[in-house]
């Protein structure tokens, strides 16, 4: 079902680690699902419901670990004014669906309102049997399973970077270079999907990983939450809300930063 000690590839003059491999064919390209199937996995309920979002593939990961696992999968889905009338239009929703999951259209609005919404309607349709997944996939297993793979990590890096949206993987990642004791004379680069609160993101690393990291350092190059990053492809399935972004950014300032470079690609 998942895949341990992924590779590290070697683009343009960059270590990359494709935590997007972690997960095979019909699953997503998506790091979280580690910590998704170790969830699932551990709770006792057989319907686990999920808002799904126009960005990531939490959906489409929700729903494979429930085909996997036995269990049924409840995707909640924005639907926007471009979304065709009558059927779903975005891959992950699609994907979703043929893996068995009841899709459930909500009309598009602020994420944790949806939230609200699903849970409540998970509650009403489901009843006592069913559980929702935490908003935006903010798993404690996600921390701990990603602090593993950091530990089956051996290259000697001196920059790692990384995407984050809420800095689930980072606190892995990090996490487990700590416990390593790699982390000293490491300069670790965080590039923010979107704009957001730095101290919140800090407060929420050192929470998981149990100190305050002063070697770390953020780039926020102004992206809102749906921009997009445009004019850049990269030789590895990368998610454009979030760690093509980053991969955009790190091929322009890689001659600034200390070498090797280990960029931990996402997927999703």
């Amino acid at each position: 079902m998942l895949v341990h000690d992924t590779p590290i590839e070697e683009h343009e003059g960059i270590l990359v680690k494709r935590e997007d491999l972690c997960c095979p064919l019909p699953g997503p390209s998506f790091s979280k699902m580690r910590g998704v199937v170790a969830h699932i996995a551990g709770r006792p309920e057989s319907v686990i419901g999920v808002l799904d979002t126009y960005h990531s593939k939490a959906g489409w990961a929700v729903s494979y670990a429930c085909q996997q696992l036995g269990k049924q999968a409840v995707n909640f889905w924005p639907r926007y004014k471009a979304d065709k009338p009558g059927g779903l239009c975005r891959e992950q929703q699609e994907i979703a669906s043929s893996m068995g999951a009841k899709m459930v259209s909500l009309r598009a609005g602020r994420s944790a309102i949806l939230y609200h919404e699903a849970s409540k309607l998970l509650r009403q349709t489901e009843g006592p049997g069913s559980y929702m997944m935490p908003n935006a996939l903010k798993l404690d297993e996600s921390v701990s399973e990603n602090a593993l793979e950091a530990a089956l990590t051996t290259v000697e890096a001196a920059t790692l970077v990384v995407s984050i949206s809420s800095g689930t993987v980072a606190s892995g990642v990090i996490k487990g270079l700590i416990q390593l004791d790699r982390y000293q004379n490491l300069e670790i680069v965080l590039h923010m999907g979107y704009t957001r609160s730095q101290e919140a993101v800090q407060a929420y690393i050192s929470h998981h990983v149990g100190c305050r990291i002063r070697n770390l350092y953020y780039v926020d190059e102004g992206y809102s939450y749906s921009d997009e990053a445009r004019g850049v492809d990269a030789p590895f399935p990368c998610n454009p809300f979030y760690d093509l972004k980053a991969w955009k950014w790190l091929r322009t300032a890689k001659s600034s930063l200390k070498h090797p470079i280990l960029f931990w690609n996402i997927g999703a």
